[in-house]
């Protein structure tokens, strides 16, 4: 049987471009490499940033008042309540009064002034008054600086309310000043939980108190995707459906219940991928769960022969804190367990493929991983930088074996950085680089993999794996037809991509002579209809493998169709 494994396993890696066995040929994600990091946030596709106030600013119109001629000597003017300005900001408005006569009409004036510095500054509800006093050369001005009292949220059916009004809350100064506020305000907008967030402020009780009222339209809580493509390695089955479902708030405090299931059009891929997310705290820290189930079988002629399949379960624990979040940045730090097993089989009998796993054909690895990521916007584009240290150990059953032999005990890290830059208004680049280190061999489940419609096209999907490698991808979208409100609906989209896998040294484990792949191409997007899109990639191969095969990957055809409900 241990003849038979290294037969096979060496003419399935020829084959099938180094899909070693099909528990490692499978992902849910078609970038398994993105599918690794913890919680991994939407692309950081540029939004126009808002500029416009949500909340009214107060003007500041002097009212005509009796006796505005009336003239008094004024040595020095003193102002009373303020935290946010010093004597030095006061100076330009009030030493010119000072050491003179004035009438009352220039000293109401000079308060005007001041109430404008502070709304000048974003301060939207404190006020500088004259107060009963007698007036023999030093004046006092008065600062009531303003705070928000409470936070009223109407229009909530099933979200707490406090959800809202915590997050609200988080933009509440003292003085209260409107950028932190309407910051809150801008990220509860694009909190999906919502289809729209208003808001307006009204006087409190109290000189200084005011009360924010917010108004929201909670969004639907139940949705999903359909979607087919041929994004899945061609020995199990290129083209692959997806269905998937969501439902929040089940329990009103905004978390996430999904479920997914892909299968591959030959039967030889089976997935399921069931995921939960909670918002723990305001900042939205996020405690995820999530576990995914994979059945799958060799399907491609003539290896079918041999009834290859295998089996894998991973399961995940993970939080994710925002240490920073406005809407033109967000740094997060994140940290994680990742227990996953698996098992492969030939004619019904365990058998491993490759020198790591038992051999009863099972690999088991458990992995701590810490990451962090930071996305930061500008009018013209948005950067995304993500970083993960993980840390394979022992524990649970984990697969050991001595070194230099791949096993659960391990340390690599995985970076990547995008730029999405608006040229034009009908013009949108989209660079992307990825890098994968490790400091010991690798198991396939924790490889760096290349190759695929959503990796380096022109290639199979999975056509490369290493213990280290890199990839880069730069891609410009160019709108062709565009809708009434400016969305676009055809694209043209040339791209190229490269990367290259390498092992640690005294890996067992050898790689094609040809590790760099390259492949230029263009792409057509299509949205004919909300929410349904289509995309068809042709691309050009850079290199041509010596293990190329003869599928639609192979060919550099690539398509996806999906539709969200």
């Amino acid at each position: 049987m241990k003849r038979l494994s290294l037969v096979l396993g060496s003419a399935i890696a020829a084959l099938l471009c180094v899909e070693l066995s099909p528990v490692a040929a499978q992902q849910p994600n078609p970038d398994p490499n993105r599918d690794r990091f913890i919680q991994p946030p939407e692309e950081p596709f540029p939004e126009p940033i808002e500029t416009d106030p949500i909340l009214p600013v107060p003007e500041t119109v002097p009212t005509p008042i009796e006796g505005e001629e009336t003239t008094f000597v004024v040595e020095k003017i003193e102002v009373l309540g303020s935290t946010v300005f010093t004597e030095a900001d006061f100076a330009p408005i009030l030493e010119p009064l000072e050491g003179r006569s004035v009438t009352l009409g220039e000293l109401k004036r000079a308060i005007a002034a001041i109430n404008q510095l502070y709304l000048n500054a974003g301060y939207i509800n404190s006020t500088a008054v004259l107060p009963d006093q007698e007036i023999r050369g030093a004046i006092q001005i008065q600062v009531i600086e303003g705070k928000l009292s409470e936070v009223e949220v109407e229009g909530t059916r099933y979200l707490n309310p406090e959800y809202a009004r915590s997050r609200v809350n988080l933009g509440s100064t003292f003085p209260l000043q409107s950028t932190p506020l309407e910051d809150q305000l801008r990220l509860l907008r694009a909190n999906p939980l919502f289809d729209s967030v208003n808001a307006y402020l009204r006087p409190g009780e109290a000189d200084g108190e005011t009360v924010l009222v917010v108004e929201v339209d909670e969004a639907r809580r139940i949705g999903g995707e359909l979607a087919v493509n041929n994004y899945s390695p061609p020995s199990i089955g290129s083209m692959r459906a997806s269905a998937s479902i969501f439902t929040r708030n089940l329990t009103g405090l905004g978390e996430t219940w999904s479920v997914a299931f892909h299968r591959s059009t030959t039967g030889g891929s089976r997935i399921g991928d069931f995921g939960f997310q909670m918002p723990l705290n305001p900042m939205e820290g996020t405690l995820g769960l999530r576990a995914v189930i994979d059945k799958n079988e060799i399907t491609q002629s003539p290896f079918d022969e041999f009834d290859i399949d295998g089996s894998s379960g991973l399961y995940e624990i993970n939080f994710r804190q925002p240490l920073i979040r406005t809407p033109r940045e967000e740094f997060a730090l994140s940290v994680g367990f990742s227990y996953k097993d698996g098992q492969t089989f030939v004619f019904d009998q365990p058998t491993p493929f490759g020198i790591g796993p038992e051999a009863d054909g099972s690999s088991t690895t458990s992995v701590f991983r810490f990451g962090q990521d930071y996305t930061l916007r500008d009018v013209s584009g948005a950067w995304a930088f993500r970083s993960q240290f993980n840390f394979g150990v022992g524990i649970l059953g984990a697969t050991t074996n001595e070194s230099p032999t791949p096993d659960s005990r391990f340390f690599s890290w995985l970076g990547q950085v995008q730029r999405v830059q608006r040229l034009s208004p009908n013009n949108l680049l989209l660079v992307q680089g990825s890098l994968q280190l490790a400091s010991d061999s690798l198991l396939p489940s924790q490889q760096f993999v290349i190759g695929g419609g959503q990796s380096v096209r022109g290639f199979r999907q999975n056509a490369r794996s290493g213990d280290n490698g890199f990839r880069f991808s730069i891609e410009d979208r160019i709108t062709l037809v565009s809708n009434e409100l400016g969305e676009s609906v055809v694209q043209l989209a040339p791209f190229f991509d490269m990367g290259t896998v390498w092992n640690r040294s005294g890996n067992p484990n050898t790689l094609p002579s040809q590790r760099f792949i390259a492949g230029i191409g263009s792409g057509i997007l299509w949205s004919p209809l909300e929410n349904l899109a289509l995309r068809l990639d042709f691309t050009l191969p850079l290199v041509n493998v010596r293990d190329r095969g003869t599928s639609l990957q192979d060919d550099g055809f690539y398509f996806s169709a999906s539709y969200r409900f």
